[in-house]
């Protein structure tokens, strides 16, 4: 018998709802805060918790956790310390592979005397009073781009073949919901690497690192700045690593502390750097992006010999805002005012307002003075 007979006419008016909701949802925050209660309740589950998905170099890594009826910092021991030992989520991502299921619950998984001996279990579940799982899979056609935790008490029922219904009519909205967001915000992220990297057309290389510091891009121009051969796959990320100069990575790590410890939106992300390489100078600099899919991203970008480095901690001195060190930043490879204007899509008036206010903050009257001045050790 088709299991979807099994739902009456108000689940389809839920699930119907639930979908309306689902596609008016710009982020992946709206998704969730907007649907995850309503699942809970359409399968009459006590508590429940959703996570993104990111793809890293490390492989799946699940974050952004929201909940309810959990203990509040449930979701980020489960992050932390107890996604690998999740027998549940590692059968769902098996099927996945495979193209199979998109759902796991705790009572086909594992019987009861082997469950309740479970590390996992008693250290975890049992302290939340939670006993039956059921794990959903968000998805892309075989990879995850969501998952999504529903639970019920020992006192409690286990989940259905009519529950398990209700849930496969809602993965293909949601899945679909996820994809569409994560491809916006892909095209966005891209959009801001093309803007950061477009303010100075003046460079010598440029390289990609992720969060864990891998390389994801590096140019022509780059490679041959470190002089890394044409290897290919893992033995041309070990090669970058180990040719990348260890200033630019205590600098990346510096760029990272500076954002994670910033209450600030408005937060500097770039930082300027001097390293030496092969007994060559490296001048250049780091920004760092903020991206939903893959965590933060570094640019790396090497500079020409001659431009002139200006000193990161003179603008924090002088208080110049992002816009303001942009230009500053122009101004000091020798840009005019309508060159800048052109480059940054603002009015030439934008770009002189802005430089008279640079030049108050700073105290100088012209654009060699300014250079000058923000070269200096203050």
């Amino acid at each position: 018998m088709d299991m979807m007979n099994e739902l009456r006419n108000q689940d389809y008016r839920d699930i119907l709802s639930l979908n309306e909701i689902a596609t008016g949802c710009k982020t992946i925050d709206e998704l969730q805060q907007h649907t995850l209660f309503k699942i809970q309740r359409i399968v009459g589950a006590e508590s429940s918790v959703y996570f993104d998905v990111n793809h890293t170099s490390l492989g799946w890594q699940f974050v952004n956790g929201i909940s309810y009826g959990v203990p509040e910092k449930a979701p980020k021991a489960w992050c932390d310390h107890y996604q690998t030992k999740d027998p549940f989520t590692t059968k769902l991502l098996n099927y996945l592979k495979s193209g199979g299921k998109h759902i796991v619950t705790s009572d086909e998984t594992v019987n009861h005397a082997d469950y309740v001996q479970t590390k996992f279990y008693c250290d975890f579940l049992a302290p939340q009073s939670i006993y039956h799982m059921m794990t959903i899979g968000l998805h892309d056609g075989i990879n995850p781009i969501g998952l999504i935790g529903l639970h019920r008490t020992s006192g409690s029922t286990a989940f259905s073949t009519t529950d398990i219904s209700k849930i496969n009519a809602i993965i293909p909205c949601l899945s679909a919901t996820v994809q569409k967001i994560k491809l916006s915000e892909m095209a966005t992220e891209r959009e801001e690497i093309i803007n950061a990297l477009s303010v100075d057309s003046q460079h010598k290389g440029v390289i990609i690192l992720d969060e864990t510091l891998n390389p994801v891009f590096l140019d022509e121009k780059a490679r041959n700045l470190l002089e890394i051969p044409p290897y290919g796959g893992h033995e041309v990320i070990h090669k970058i690593c180990s040719c990348l100069p260890p200033q630019i990575i205590e600098d990346c790590h510096k760029l990272r502390r500076r954002i994670s410890q910033s209450h600030d939106r408005n937060v500097n992300r770039k930082i300027y750097f001097t390293a030496i390489h092969n007994d060559q100078n490296l001048n250049g600099y780091i920004y760092a992006l903020m991206t939903r899919n893959n965590g933060m991203r570094f640019l790396v970008c090497f500079k020409e010999q001659d431009s002139k480095l200006i000193k990161f901690d003179n603008f924090s001195i002088f208080n110049l805002t992002r816009r303001e060190i942009d230009i500053v930043h122009l101004v000091s490879v020798g840009m005019t005012n309508p060159e800048i204007s052109e480059k940054l899509f603002i009015s030439i008036r934008t770009v002189q307002n802005h430089l008279r206010s640079i030049y108050a903050k700073v105290n100088v009257h012209n654009r060699t003075s300014l250079v000058s001045k923000l070269m200096q050790r203050h």
